[in-house]
């Protein structure tokens, strides 16, 4: 199903995309239309900076504080995603790559992404802890251990 969802992607965002920018060209104009998309460009790569400096120095309080930033992470990831996006020519990808630099739309992102991890990881064998998969090894094998008796040897001799 994802490679059905990837491949449905990588073909019909294009298609968005020219469509969109043909309307926008004919009602704004060509020049008006390019200078559109080069200051929201600008304008995403300032916001990428901003909030991946965020996202930075609450990442390193946290290391400070002896804790996993797994927060951080995940929205440091998708600071990244919003800034590629952002930079891919296209009004449709920069609204996406806007939400999410937006820190609301990030959050609720990253509940569903951790939701869904946390669904996908967990088995009877395994658990996740402090942002870490535990993985519990169930088999208990009762052998038991034959104890031998030797005289015991001096190395005196």
């Amino acid at each position: 199903m994802t490679l059905i969802f990837l491949i449905a992607a990588f073909l019909t965002i294009p298609l968005i995309e020219v469509w969109i920018l043909l309307q926008i060209a004919d009602l704004a104009g060509l020049l008006n239309t390019i200078g559109l998309l080069i200051l929201t460009s600008i304008i995403g790569a300032l916001l990428v900076r901003r909030e991946g400096i965020s996202v930075f120095r609450k990442a390193k309080n946290e290391i400070t504080q002896g804790q996993m930033p797994e927060k951080q992470i995940l929205d440091g990831f998708l600071i990244l995603l919003g800034g590629v996006l952002m930079l891919t020519p296209g009004f449709f990808t920069d609204i996406i790559g806007f939400l999410l630099l937006f820190p609301p739309t990030r959050l609720l992102l990253r509940t569903v992404v951790i939701k869904r991890l946390n669904s996908r990881i967990s088995s009877p064998n395994s658990y996740i802890r402090n942002g870490r998969v535990q993985w519990v090894y169930s088999e208990r094998k009762d052998e038991t251990i034959e104890i031998l008796e030797s005289p015991r040897v001096d190395d005196d001799d």
